[in-house]
């Protein structure tokens, strides 16, 4: 799967968690939690859809080392 082809996509569903369909690079599904992507995946018929929980975009990471 490649994130570019969705990542256009993805700012409308900041904070949210999106099922992905890998074979279609779509979006799939949206959801408050990971439970609710993936019953919308499902209502449209995708099973078996990637979840992915899209951050917020004005924070930063700082990774520890």
């Amino acid at each position: 799967m490649d994130l570019t082809t969705i990542s256009a996509q993805l700012e409308k569903y900041e904070n949210k968690w999106v099922a992905i369909d890998e074979l279609e690079d779509k979006i799939v599904g949206v959801g408050d939690n990971a439970f609710e992507a993936t019953e919308d995946a499902e209502r449209r018929g995708y099973q078996n859809a990637i979840l992915f929980r899209v951050p917020s975009f004005d924070v930063a990471l700082i990774p520890l080392a």
